[in-house]
Order: structure tokens, then sequence, then C-alpha cells
């Protein structure tokens, strides 16, 4: 039994050494870790409280965007209620125009086209009628003019009566119309009060759900970092050991040769370059300095003899250019020359036929050979 015991043991131990030197591992080959030092359950958690903020934000915004639709689409339906009376009124006033017959309409007297058929005729009293052999109508004469502008009188007093009650019926309507409209603007205030002071109370109640759960986490994080320490703790003491014992702080640079070839060294084992490769380095790189600056030269030996060319090239050309402008002034002077010449000649020419050739007047043998013979 103490056999079994002990070999159950020694198996134990080689399990958790094992694990150790994973764990070992898989720190020290991430560099990452090892040159920054991230807490990657820290950075976890606070993508999810970032994403848990961000859902909330939005889900208050789809709630403000849904109340404010809701609202819109009252005061749409609202505005399109008022139109839709506003256009019934219109209407029925329309209808019972159309359907008023022009003969019962008070100033139908004033427009009336059998006006004059229906008038009575002209007589010296209202009671008397004339016979039919007496005067009918004479020119300016209008019995009942007073009364009939009496009548008119009244009638306007009553249409002016009607339009203003008229008027204040609309402005009471207006009023009213207006009043309501104060009222309603009012009642959605007030609305928006409450959602107001309710959206405040759960900005509140989420924000000390917010503390209280920052506190919860906060101890977590406490109760980890204690956790971590400790592990930290013993992980470094068993790196400490294990260094001890290994070959890792050595100075031997055989350690850092890799098995995939001659040139590939192990990176976490790799002291650095030896004295003989930093004095073939180095010079390599007075070697590469001087192959420049030679190069360098030759380029600017050869760019010079480049800008030499081109200077004697341009001087070339500048001299055949003033030999073409010398050239072209001698053609232009002599063909000034010939054209005074030319211009000369032709009023030499003009001259004689102008003053001996064309002559203007007939002298007398011009007249004398006519009428010399009879027929």
């Amino acid at each position: 039994m103490s056999w079994f015991h002990r070999k159950t043991k020694d198996q134990a131990w080689i399990n958790r050494k094992r694990i150790a030197e994973e764990e070992r591992k898989r720190r020290i080959f991430n560099a990452k870790q090892r040159q920054i030092g991230i807490d990657v359950d820290a950075l976890d958690h606070q993508v999810q409280e970032h994403r848990l903020a961000r859902a909330k934000e939005e889900e208050r915004e789809r709630q403000f965007e849904e109340e404010a639709k809701r609202q819109r689409d009252l005061a749409e339906l609202l505005e399109k209620q008022k139109q839709e009376e506003i256009r019934e009124r219109d209407k029925k006033i329309d209808e019972y125009r159309q359907s008023q017959k022009p003969e019962y309409r008070k100033e139908f007297d004033l427009y009336d086209p059998n006006q004059k058929k229906k008038e009575r005729p002209p007589r010296v009293s209202a009671d008397d009628p004339c016979p039919l052999s007496s005067v009918q109508k004479l020119d300016g004469e209008d019995i009942n003019s007073k009364d009939r502008q009496k009548k008119q009188k009244a009638q306007v007093r009553d249409l002016l009566l009607q339009q203003m009650q008229e008027k204040r019926m609309e402005n009471f309507k207006r009023d009213k119309e207006k009043h309501d409209w104060e009222n309603m603007m009012l009642e959605h205030d007030c609305y928006a009060l409450q959602l107001e002071k309710e959206e405040e109370r759960r900005n509140r109640e989420a924000v000390e759900n917010l503390k209280q759960t920052n506190a919860t986490l906060a101890t977590e994080k406490r109760e980890a970092d204690r956790r971590q320490e400790l592990l930290e703790n013993m992980e470094k003491k068993k790196d400490i050991e294990f260094n001890i014992e290994s070959d890792l702080l050595t100075e031997n640079p055989n350690v850092a040769k890799s098995a995939l070839g001659p040139y590939r060294v192990v990176p976490d084992r790799w002291k650095g370059m030896t004295q003989v490769a930093l004095d073939k380095y180095r010079e390599e790189q007075l070697q590469q300095i001087i192959d420049k600056k030679r190069r360098m030269e030759r380029e600017q030996y050869e760019n010079a003899q480049w800008d030499e060319h081109l200077i004697n090239e341009e001087n070339v050309l500048l001299l055949l250019e003033e030999e073409q402008k010398k050239n072209q002034m001698q053609l232009e002077k002599d063909l000034i020359c010939e054209n005074e010449i030319l211009a000369y000649a032709q009023r030499r020419q003009r001259d004689y036929l102008d003053d001996w050739l064309y002559l203007k007047y007939v002298d007398q043998d011009y007249y004398d050979q006519f009428n010399k013979s009879s027929r």
C-alpha cells in the first residue's frame, strides 16, 4: 500500500508540474500579454458594460422616437379633422346658396330682370288707377320713389346688421377654435411634462441600479484582484525557481540555437549578437557607407557633365536664334526697299496716264473730221 500511495503522489506531483509548465509557457510565449501586461478579463468586462450601456441608450432613443411619432400623428389627425370640419362647413354653405332661389332673396328687387314688367303704371294717387285713355307714364315721374328708397335703406340696414352678426359669429368661432387649440396644446405640454418626469424617475432608478451594480462589481473585482495577486505571487515564485534551475538566465549563446537551421534562433533564449558578429556587422555598414558615397559622387559628376552639355546646347540654340532673327530683319528691309521701288514706279505710271495719255479735253482736229462728205 505504501508503494501505491507513493506512486500516486509522484504522479500527482508530475501532473502539477506539467500544468505549471504549460501555464508558464503560455505566459512567456504570449508576446502581447508579456510586453503590455493587459487584463483580458477586465477588458471583456468593460466591453460588455459598454454594450449594455449602448443598448440602454438605443432603447431610450427608440422610446423617445415612438413618443414623438405618436404626438406628430396626433397633431396631424387633429389638423385633418379641423380641415375636414372647415371643408364640410364650406360645402354646406355652398349647397345652401345653390339651393336658394333668387326670388326669395331680400335684394332680389335690385336686380330683378322683370322689374319693369311688374311695375304698375304711374298714377296720381296710389289708390286711384289710371283709365285706359289716360296718360300711363310721363318722363321723369316717379311717385313711389320715397317708399322704394325707404325700403331699400331698410334692406341695406338689415343686410348690414346680418353681416355684423355673421362677423361676430365668425369671431366667436375663431376665438373658440383658438381657445380649444390652446387647451389642446396645454394638455400636450402637461403630457410632455409627465413624460419628462417619468423619464427622470427612470433615469434616477437606472443610476441607482448602476451604482449598486458598480459596487458589486468593485467588490468582485477586489476579490478577483486579491486571488489574482496570490496566483501571480505563486507563479512568480515558481518562475524564479525555474529560472534558477534552467538555462533561461545563462550567458551561454548555444542555448538560443534553433533546430530549424543555423541562422534561426529561439526568441526567448537569444542573448543578442556576439562581438565577432557585431564587428562584422559594423564592417558591412562602413562598406555600404563608402559604396553609397562613391555612388553619390559618380552621380554628381554625371549630373554636372549633363548640366554642362545642356548649357552648351542652349548657347548654340541662342546663337542660331539670333542669326535667324538677323536674317529675318535683313529680308524685311529688302522687302521694304523693293516695295518702295514698286510704289514709285506705280506712281510714275499713274501720273503718266493721268497727265499725258488720258486727257479730258478735245482739240479742233477731232471736230474737223466730221461733216466732210455728203450723201
